[in-house]
């Protein structure tokens, strides 16, 4: 059964997730941070593309009332971790592959040189999941019949979030809206790759709003045809 997967993300008010300088989402608040948190709590695995990891080498790791808030929900003490990367490329040296009780997968194709192969399944359990580009689909797929995933959490990067929306995989929609402009053309948004034609736009409904100082939290369910 396919996981019922939600998409996390803090967006300035021009849409970017980052900076020109690669701070990533600094910008938001520590109400974002705790929110984001909560939202985790649910979340069998988190999935994130490379260049997250990158980034912001995320542990995925909790830790005091969201740790006992995921052991009264009969979930793991920690999500399973997942990185999506076609060619690989992530450091076997990031945070994410240190143990901590849960699972550290891999998702990537059949590009990926040996040598990387190698490393990677030395710290994580590695997916070939096409030839030149991921199938998101199989992941999701993957994830349910092996893993037994439920609950799937995305937290980014911009090129993982528009792949899985043209997959059409994304049911829910957490988005914080943080009093900040960026700009940059070249800077991260929120949703990557080539984009959608008019006739093919993700509509989405507001479910919930609340505001926190001058944070906007939102939380949509996407639509589908």
């Amino acid at each position: 059964m396919k996981p019922h997967t939600s998409l996390i993300m803090a967006v300035s008010l021009d849409g970017k997730i980052s900076t020109r300088d690669g701070a990533g989402p600094r910008f938001a608040s520590e109400a974002d941070g705790i929110r984001l948190r909560e939202v985790r709590s649910y979340a069998d695995a988190i999935l994130v593309g490379a260049g997250t990891i990158i980034a912001d080498d995320p542990t995925f790791t909790e830790h005091g009332k969201f740790r006992e808030l995921r052991l009264e929900r009969g979930l793991a003490p920690n999500p399973i971790k997942i990185v999506v990367s076609g060619s690989g490329s992530v450091p076997v040296t990031a945070r994410m592959f240190q143990p901590n009780g849960a699972p550290a997968l891999v998702f990537t194709t059949e590009r990926i040189p040996s040598s990387r192969l190698a490393s990677l399944q030395r710290v994580a359990e590695v997916h070939c999941v096409g030839e030149t580009t991921v199938n998101f689909r199989r992941v999701v797929e993957i994830l349910g019949r092996a893993y037994q995933v439920k609950q799937l959490l995305i937290e980014g990067g911009g090129q993982v979030n528009f792949d899985l929306f043209r997959a059409g995989l994304i049911d829910e929609v957490y988005l914080t809206l943080c009093p900040k402009i960026i700009g940059g053309r070249d800077v991260t948004t929120s949703v990557e790759g080539d984009g959608f034609d008019f006739l093919n736009i993700v509509d989405a409904e507001l479910l919930d709003h609340r505001t926190v100082g001058n944070e906007i939290f939102l939380h949509y369910s996407v639509q589908r045809d």
